[in-house]
């Protein structure tokens, strides 16, 4: 079977304590009348029945029937595992145990049946059942534990991979962006390009050291979205764009990198750069104790070139996924268009009420 590629000496010898562990449980309990060597024998095999039915059940019958989803098969399969493993053991008892150690099953309650009635006694068959599956019963909830915990950890490793694909998405897209910006005043030898360099050196900072953590300070954020405004306001002069970031930081708390940054490049992208006469842009973030709400407005081009293309459809589905995995059930997404303006608006609600986490 599968299972036995998979036992290491450390797995096993933990399985050997456990079992030892019930047997000087049950030793502990011992009369004084009764021989030692004879409880030590007859309580080996029955914790050997204990131990054939715990891992004909977690390992065969469990893993074929229950976990897919063959209620009615694990049922009889279960069922049927447990009396095969009685049988086995009430014949051992009647023909070796019994006459080896006459006198220990005096007051055992099938002392007086046959083979057969044994067999076929429900008292007998439910007494049994119940002392062959209470360790099983330890034993199958220590076995579901551990594999919670093996779930839980490859769910929180397929959360950190899917975080930084989506990551390496929106930092491509946000640097492109920028560098077109530095090429175009590089080609005309705008006195601006050095200011640019240095602000995008600051903003690359931030990209490659700051955005490895799920989380950082509201303050660095803003200072990313400052950063980045002020690279675009270099491109266009006072005719050209009206644009206004506010605060109100209440409390100091935490969000995750790069979270909005998508909306402000689309509200330039496509407030901005397209238009031909005077664009106007609105932010505003609030950092209060138990949320943080960014929200931004900005007008749409009257003109032909103001349609929204493919790619910031697929950077505000990126910006989606990023929210349900980092803010599950903790976030609201608001997108209202009209035919003059585009509102976003986005509430990120604290669950420790000193930070979003």
């Amino acid at each position: 079977m599968n299972f036995i590629k998979r036992i290491d000496l450390k797995r096993t010898a933990l399985h050997c304590l456990y079992w030892i562990f019930f047997l000087l449980f049950f030793f502990s309990n011992k009369s004084d009348n009764e021989d030692s060597y004879a409880f030590i024998v007859v309580y080996s095999c029955k914790i050997l029945a204990q131990a054939a039915v715990a891992y004909g059940l977690i390992y065969w019958i469990i893993p074929e029937t229950l976990n897919k989803k063959r209620y009615l098969l694990f049922i009889i399969s279960a069922l049927g595992w447990l009396y095969i493993v009685f049988a086995l053991l009430i014949i051992l008892k009647f023909y070796y145990l019994e006459p080896r150690f006459p006198t220990f099953f005096d007051d055992w309650l099938g002392h007086t049946m046959t083979v057969r009635e044994r067999l076929t006694s429900g008292k007998l068959i439910v007494r049994e059942f119940s002392f062959i599956t209470y360790p099983v019963i330890i034993l199958g909830f220590i076995s579901f534990n551990r594999k919670q915990q093996r779930l839980l950890k490859l769910e929180e490793e397929k959360r950190s991979i899917e975080l930084k694909v989506l990551k390496n998405q929106l930092n491509p897209h946000f640097l492109f962006n920028t560098l077109n910006n530095l090429y175009t005043l590089t080609l005309k030898k705008d006195d601006k390009a050095p200011e640019v360099i240095a602000k995008l050196s600051e903003i690359l900072d931030f990209v490659l050291y700051r955005c490895n953590e799920d989380y950082v300070s509201v303050e660095k954020e803003i200072t990313l979205i400052e950063n980045y405004i002020a690279l675009e306001k270099l491109r266009y002069d006072e005719n050209r764009l009206d644009i206004l970031f506010t605060k109100d930081i209440q409390e100091s708390n935490k969000i995750s990198p790069l979270i909005v940054l998508t909306f402000i490049e689309n509200a330039f992208k496509h407030g901005v750069i397209n238009e031909t006469e005077k664009a106007t842009i609105r932010l505003n973030l609030e950092s209060k104790k138990e949320e943080i709400i960014f929200s931004i407005e900005n007008t749409i081009p009257q003109n032909e070139f103001a349609r929204i293309s493919d790619k910031s459809k697929i950077g505000l589905e990126n910006v989606r996924k990023q929210l349900d995995l980092l803010y599950p059930k903790k976030h609201q997404l608001e997108i209202e268009e009209t035919k003059t303006s585009y509102k976003v608006k986005l509430c990120l609600k604290n669950q420790t009420g000193k930070e979003v986490v």
